[in-house]
């Protein structure tokens, strides 16, 4: 339900949420209350304080979101590594081989609902995805950001949107890549043939950058650190499959290797604080699989380059 009021002369002065308990009749104050908190109203299309005081002809609009994430969200026991919380964001490392958010009904075993079994409370803006501003692949690990209100969450959209996210991975693909860095300006697109993938494209396509350093080279294989300058579907697995360097264990893009796990993690995010507006980094720690990958053929450091 969507309702939209203009604050008339009589009603300047007044604070945002008497304004709503006097003028929608059909919701008590407390839910008026924490709808405001929850960014489910906003005024000339900006959240505001229960406590904000009005203007005349300003225009009040109060969004209530059916919540069908009752039946479609059921708990799932898994506890996800916390690495910060607050008011506003939670962050959390994300485990290899968990789906974000539930594909579709009867699908319960994801991000989401591990967080719904810990008791989070997240943004119901997408109910069916709540809190989630940003997606990694199910093979995927790494540092992620939800966020917990209606306000945090479309700060940070903007800011994914505003590419003012920092974000960094680490990767080991096969072959030795001999550049010490590749900037990448390569479109992507939707494959034609096989619309859960992505491919280079100069038609229909969409931008993608990706900046790529050498950390470590092997025989035959480079770990390296990735910055994807946007935010493409599978944008790091394409364009390195493109330069002939595909990602360990990747079995959507990469060779018929024996490795069961991809060797992809986002081990750094970057983001202004929702609501206090200083820039904050977070990382996640290298995972255990990258070391046992090269066990037997060096003493892991990400800091060390050839």
């Amino acid at each position: 339900m969507k309702q939209e009021l203009i604050v008339s002369l009589d009603n300047s002065g007044t604070r945002l949420d008497f304004f709503l308990s006097k003028n929608v009749e059909s919701i008590s104050r407390t839910k008026i209350n924490e709808l405001i908190k929850k960014g489910n109203v906003l005024v000339d299309g900006k959240v505001k304080k229960p406590s904000y005081i009005l203007k005349d002809n300003q225009t009040v609009c109060l969004s209530i979101v059916e919540d069908k994430s009752k039946d479609f969200l059921k708990p799932f026991k898994l506890d996800i590594p916390i690495i910060f919380e607050d008011d506003d964001i939670l962050i959390i490392n994300k485990p290899h081989n968990l789906v974000v958010h539930p594909p579709q009904p009867g699908i319960n075993t994801t991000l989401v609902n591990a967080l719904i079994y810990m008791k989070k409370e997240l943004s119901d803006l997408t109910p069916l995805r709540p809190g989630v501003v940003h997606r990694l692949d199910k093979e995927t690990s790494g540092v992620m950001v939800l966020a917990k209100n209606n306000s945090a969450y479309l700060n940070i959209v903007s800011q994914f949107k505003a590419r003012k996210v920092k974000k960094e991975y680490l990767a080991v693909c096969w072959g030795r890549v001999i550049k010490e860095k590749i900037v990448v300006d390569l479109p992507l697109s939707r494959d034609t043939k096989n619309r859960l993938k992505m491919k280079v494209s100069f038609t229909k396509s969409k931008n993608a950058y990706t900046e790529i350093e050498v950390l470590k080279r092997f025989d035959d294989a480079t770990f390296l650190k990735i910055k994807p300058l946007t935010g493409r579907m599978h944008q790091i697995r394409v364009h390195l499959k493109f330069l002939g360097y595909p990602i360990v264990g990747d079995k959507k893009y990469g060779i018929k290797d024996s490795f069961s796990d991809l060797l992809l993690h986002a081990h750094k995010l970057g983001i202004y604080h929702p609501s206090k507006g200083y820039f904050i980094e977070f990382t996640a720690p290298i995972p255990v699989r990258f070391n046992d990958f090269m066990k037997n053929k060096h003493t892991f450091s990400e800091t060390e380059k050839s």
